[in-house]
């Protein structure tokens, strides 16, 4: 229980700024280095929208309240496809005796989240809850044979193509890569402030938090995270008397973006789906990796491109965008600041700022 303890450590260390980052870089010495992205502005994917290839298992990641489970939703009813829900919840969907059978009240048309888990309760001897908490950066030459053969049994047990939804491999993505290379890796994202909001369950922002004050209202392993993530990256770590944890969810989303940036295959937005759910996924689902281009026949008649070999009438009625935003006039000031606090961080401490 290592780990365990080093999590406990520096949770009683929060409010004590010198000891905690000293404790967070000794601690990170018996870590594997963790990877470092490229910098990139807010807003910029150079993989934005690319399509999905046509083989191989799919790989969705995505922080909490982006509207993953939609989207696990939507790969659910479509034909040719096996989607697994969150493999890395602790909940053990595989397992009958700790999966329960209740689902979040905003997941609406969720029935429950273990179907397609049928038949690997054996996948238990593999599990391991640190998935969750522990050693969230990994990087190519990570070295996790539980976690690499449990996903490599979830594929092979898929009756077609296996789709994966995940949201606790955000910065494990390069040691996906390295031991999935025929897995395309979809990101997906969201509007930060909104997540925040969603991440608080009705509760209003309250600008006078810091890291320790927030704590009854943290859920969604933001701090969990934090912490882990300090251990591998100690210039995350700041003043918790002194830092809102806005900031801190806005750190980890950007920092998320950023390894999708580097090494997902394609990256989509909530907002997109919000816009045009059918069409959105239609795209990633095109033949051929690509576009097709107008083509003529031997008569010179125009031959009209198939957008989309799968039929998307399932679909219809999955998506049900909120009526109205979230309003974030009140805190905008306060949320344009904390950003730009958070990405002057990240653009201090990533590697080629100024490239791309």
């Amino acid at each position: 229980m290592r780990e365990l303890l080093q999590h406990r450590l520096m949770r009683r260390l929060a409010g004590h700024s010198a000891l905690e980052q000293i404790t967070a870089r000794t601690l990170g010495l018996f870590r594997p280095t963790a990877p470092l992205p490229r910098y990139r502005p807010a807003g910029y994917f150079p993989n934005e929208n690319r399509v999905l290839g046509e083989n191989g298992a799919i790989f969705i990641t995505a922080r909490f309240r982006s509207g993953s489970t939609l989207l696990w939703q939507a790969f659910d009813r479509l034909a040719g496809f096996t989607a697994y829900y969150e493999p890395l919840n602790e909940r053990r969907w595989f397992d009958p005796s700790t999966r329960g059978e209740g689902t979040d009240e905003t997941h609406r048309g969720v029935q429950n989240y273990h179907n397609n888990y049928k038949g690997l309760k054996h996948l238990s001897a593999l599990f391991s809850e640190k998935w969750t908490y522990r050693n969230l950066a990994m990087g190519h030459s990570a070295h996790s044979s539980a976690l690499e053969k449990y996903i490599a049994a979830l594929i092979s047990h898929a009756a077609e193509r296996p789709v994966l939804q995940f949201n606790r491999v955000d910065f494990r993505l390069p040691f996906l890569r390295a031991k999935f290379p025929d897995a395309s890796i979809l990101h997906l994202r969201r509007n930060p402030r909104d997540s925040w909001r969603s991440t608080l369950k009705g509760t209003a922002n309250n600008r006078d938090w810091n890291l320790i004050t927030y704590s009854d209202h943290c859920h969604f392993y933001l701090l969990p995270w934090y912490r882990d993530l300090a251990i591998s990256y100690p210039w995350l770590l700041a003043d918790a008397r002194k830092t809102h944890p806005y900031r801190v969810h806005y750190l980890l989303s950007r920092f998320s973006d950023l390894f999708a940036a580097e090494w997902a295959h394609t990256s989509i937005s909530y907002e997109a789906l919000c816009a045009d759910f059918a069409g959105t996924i239609g795209h990633l689902l095109m033949e051929n990796g690509h576009t097709h281009s107008a083509q003529k026949s031997q008569k010179g008649t125009p031959i009209v491109p198939k957008v989309c070999p799968f039929d998307l009438s399932p679909l219809e009625g999955l998506m049900a965008p909120r009526q109205e935003g979230y309003d974030h006039s009140v805190d905008a000031d306060f949320y344009t600041a904390e950003e730009a606090a958070a990405e002057a961080l990240l653009k201090a401490h990533l590697p080629n700022p100024d490239q791309d």
